[in-house]
């Protein structure tokens, strides 16, 4: 006999009835859904308030640019599960060109450690260790069809989640000196969560808190009383 949401046994009936209500409000289930839904219900629902905040709910990002996000972090992240995102973002407005823009950005964000690799080996035959300008052409070259929020954004989560600390260090000075809300990169990053998981996330989250703790980047009016005082791993 299937659990109930308050953790006893319950009837095949509420378990069924759960499953339909994330069917309407998803389109579809899960695997994990039907398990879960069977063996601790409560953890399921619990989850599904989790996820809807996470990927559904309006929170800072318009619902065109989280799944461009979307799309870039499952491209970088070699994540094929989450298609559901492109159609989102088709459904939202984004076109195919833009699609694809996002797509490109998460593949350049990989020529930051050979750019940083060969600058750092040979820059005397290079003319210098300086290669960012050179990686800024490659990323304009494959931004063309964004904005410039969306890919500073894209960029972001791309280097989060291929947790390159320089390029992600990098890239968060430059969220915040094209002056991008810190609501807005804050959303971007949670997103970490669900592909990567929370120790993407806590990654990320730490070396923002380094960044603004040794001045590298000024906070904003969003994370102005932040405190330093958490737990590091």
């Amino acid at each position: 006999m299937a659990n109930s949401p308050d953790g006893g046994p319950g009837p095949r009936a509420d378990v069924d009835s759960l499953l339909q209500r994330m069917r309407d409000e998803r389109g579809y289930a899960l695997s994990y859904h039907e398990i879960l839904a069977r063996t601790d219900p409560r953890l399921l629902e619990a989850y599904q308030v989790l996820y809807a905040r996470f990927t559904l709910d309006g929170r800072h990002l318009d619902a065109r640019r989280r799944e461009l996000v979307w799309t870039a972090l499952l491209t970088v992240s070699n994540e094929h599960v989450g298609s559901l995102h492109l159609e989102r973002a088709v459904a939202a407005g984004a076109t195919a060109d833009e699609l694809r823009a996002a797509i490109a950005l998460a593949g350049v964000t990989a020529a930051w450690d050979q750019m940083a690799f060969a600058h750092q080996h040979w820059s005397a035959l290079l003319g210098g260790s300086d290669f960012s300008s050179e990686y800024r052409r490659l990323v304009d070259a494959a931004a063309a069809e964004l904005e410039q929020s969306e890919t500073e954004l894209i960029l972001l989560v791309c280097a989060a989640a291929r947790r390159s600390e320089g390029q992600y260090l990098d890239q968060l000075a430059r969220c915040y000196a094209a002056q991008l809300p810190e609501e807005e990169m804050a959303e971007a990053v949670s997103y970490l969560l669900l592909p990567n998981g929370a120790n993407a996330l806590l990654w990320a989250t730490d070396l923002w808190l380094d960044a603004l703790a040794s001045g590298a980047v000024a906070a904003g009016e969003a994370l102005a009383g932040v405190s330093f005082d958490v737990r590091r791993a």
